[in-house]
């Protein structure tokens, strides 16, 4: 009798590299997630301000998933392709070799503050955010890439410069390919929204030589070959490459004017299609929204750097809860006055302070744990709203999806207190499948979602916010202080 083997499933390898973790997924040809694996890698803080990354673990992080993941299916599967999304704006310099020739600097890190205030002092902003779209502001990548040049001993005859696409990009093809698409490279300060291409006299005024910048494809491009240094049996394109925040705005299908989504990670990214690029608003950005051979998007962003961050701190540097189970009705009920500005990295949209701190109020002697882990929560519902408030009105929902979007009570009292339909899509990572959409060309995937309507009263609703705001009236008042004040601070001597 003849033995018949059962046929492979033809799978997709999505890399999906966050803020906090590593993840891979296995996808079948029908957007289907098969399996997953994911690794977490450390964060340094060398100063305050400062946060970075290691890149070797990082990449070593995507070989142990991908590594995982074919040990368990390795039988069952037949790699067709690898796909990626990256965190945005995180630079990593590295050379000819492959070696960095220091930690990656993550979006989140401050340190190009005081060059950022320079720049504008002397009347470049203008220019800047003409061509980009973008401000200057060290969130984004190009003043990172300036201080790498200053402070670190590089040989910038190999010197190569890229956000972590491009860094996982020339790992995985050995050193054969730096490239990046056009949605990162959107992110960096360097690149004409208007021509699609690095800009020469950005690229002077950050004094950035374009031959240590990538080359720029479309993100359903084929950018080359790789086996995951040997995991797999063959190399296999790699073809589907998007910015996080780009890749799940292209999964939620935001392809018609004034569709929304809000995507809650670390930090979060509100983003609404407008068909054609416009003024700067209310600190809005511009935004490349995707952009493959046949198809271009345009989109205005709110950007808010704090979070998924703040409730991370929460759990993990101060122990007030251990697990997202503990965010339950008993926390939601707690009557309590605490109340938290989530500053812990500056503050984005509308404010676009970066020396702004976190900060409590409404604290009383009988205020615990619990109160402060709410008030946080309440806090970052806050300043969501705020940043929803800059965006043109609209009566669609507005699509979420991320880790903070998987808790039913921090989604209604997001719904009760922005006033906004809030659609919540239920999927694991809708990065990893926007990356997949642009790989595989397919149109949709099967997803569930859950609808949350505004219940609070309007008087309710405005009392809250205005609240909110008095307290970022005393954070943007401690963060407008003069340096030579704050010093006895921070030598302790009071």
């Amino acid at each position: 009798m003849p033995c018949w083997s059962k046929p492979m499933k033809r799978v997709t390898i999505a890399v999906d590299q966050s803020t906090t973790t590593t993840k891979v997924y296995l996808i079948d040809e029908t957007g289907g997630l098969v399996d997953e694996s994911s690794k977490a890698h450390r964060k340094y803080y060398p100063q305050p301000g400062w946060v970075e990354h290691d890149p070797v673990e990082i990449w070593d992080n995507v070989k142990t998933c991908v590594r995982d993941l074919m040990d368990r299916h390795r039988n069952e599967v037949a790699v067709d392709s690898i796909c990626l999304t990256n965190q945005r704006e995180t630079v990593v310099a590295w050379d000819r070799e492959g070696m960095p020739f220091y930690r990656a600097i993550v979006w989140q890190c401050a340190r190009s503050n005081a060059l950022c205030k320079a720049m504008i002092r002397q009347g470049h902003e203008p220019m800047v955010v003409a061509k980009t779209g973008l401000k200057i502001d060290p969130y984004f990548s190009a003043t990172k890439m300036k201080w790498i040049v200053d402070h670190v001993d590089c040989d910038t005859d190999c010197l190569h410069f890229g956000t972590m696409d491009s860094w996982l990009l020339y790992k995985l093809t050995k050193g054969a390919i730096h490239a990046t698409d056009h949605t990162n490279a959107s992110r960096t300060l360097l690149y004409n929204v208007s021509t699609n291409a690095w800009d020469d006299e950005l690229c002077a005024l950050f004094g950035i030589d374009r031959q240590w910048l990538p080359e720029i494809r479309c993100s359903d491009e084929v950018f080359g070959m790789s086996d995951v240094d040997g995991i797999l049996a063959d190399p296999v394109p790699i073809r589907g490459v998007m910015g996080d925040s780009q890749a799940a705005f292209f999964a939620q299908r935001c392809t018609n004017e004034y569709d929304m989504k809000m995507t809650l990670g670390t930090g979060s990214s509100i983003m609404m299609n407008v068909s054609t690029l416009q003024p700067q608003i209310n600190g809005l950005v511009n935004v490349l929204a995707y952009c493959l051979k046949d198809e271009r998007a345009y989109g205005v962003e709110g950007i808010v750097n704090c979070n998924g961050e703040s409730l991370n701190w929460a759990c993990e540097d101060m122990d007030w809860f251990e697990s997202y189970g503990e965010l339950d009705d008993a926390l939601f009920e707690r009557k309590t006055e605490v109340l938290f500005v989530p500053a812990l990295t500056g503050l984005s949209i509308p404010y676009w302070n970066p020396m702004a701190k976190g900060m409590f109020v409404g604290v009383d002697r009988q205020s615990e744990p619990r109160d402060f882990l709410l008030g946080v929560i309440r806090g970052v519902v806050c300043q969501l709203c705020d940043a929803l408030a800059c965006f043109e009105p609209t009566s669609k929902p507005i699509h979420v999806d991320g880790g903070l979007s998987k808790n039913p009570h921090i989604m209604q009292l997001l719904a009760d207190l922005s006033g906004r339909i809030i659609e919540v899509s239920h999927h694991p990572d809708l990065s990893a499948m926007g990356a997949w959409l642009a790989s595989s060309k397919k149109k949709d995937f099967a997803r569930e979602t859950i609808v949350f309507e505004p219940k609070m009263a309007l008087p309710v609703r405005e009392a809250w916010l205005a609240r909110y705001h008095r307290a970022i009236d005393c954070a943007l008042m401690m963060a407008n202080v003069k340096k030579g004040e704050r010093e006895p601070w921070n030598e302790n001597t009071i």
